[in-house]
């Protein structure tokens, strides 16, 4: 008798095992979302506009900024919309700013990797690049092709 209530134990615990593990059949395969790619848009004084490009299985985008490439970043917004405006920046300061895109599926939320850090210069003008006056040469001397010497031809 013993042995019968060992097989039934070990069969029912196998049993239990197998219910406990299976997948119920609702459940949801949670997709990382891509990783994203911007583009600075606009730059005022105390503003900037991103523009961010679509992503596969993204609810939204979480927005950092530091003042350094290597710099402490932190969080500044989130968003479901693509173009996105951040305030309160300093006219004579840089910022770099990553993206990261999330899905959520019910309260569950999954982040992507980090886009790669992009560079929002100063407020202001860029200065044009200085016009370079090339020289004419004299007309004695002629311009040509220039002549290279070899060492075998020094052994003449």
């Amino acid at each position: 008798m013993p042995r019968y209530f060992k097989k039934l134990f070990s069969v029912l615990m196998a049993a239990v095992l197998v219910a406990t593990t299976a997948v119920p059949s609702n459940a949801v395969a949670v997709v990382r979302p891509g990783r994203p790619s911007f583009k600075v848009v606009k730059r005022a004084k105390k503003s900037v506009t991103l523009k961010i490009n679509k992503t596969k299985n993204t609810t939204g985008y979480q927005i950092f900024i530091a003042n350094s490439k290597n710099g402490k970043y932190q969080q500044t917004a989130a968003s479901r919309i693509r173009t996105v405006k951040l305030t309160k920046l300093k006219k004579d300061k840089a910022y770099y700013v990553k993206i990261r895109a999330f899905r959520t599926v019910g309260y569950h939320i999954t982040f992507g990797r980090f886009s790669k850090a992009v560079k929002i210069d100063k407020y202001g003008k860029k200065k044009k690049p200085s016009q370079n006056v090339t020289e004419t040469p004299s007309p004695g001397i002629v311009s040509g092709p220039a002549i290279t010497i070899t060492p075998s031809a020094l052994a003449l």
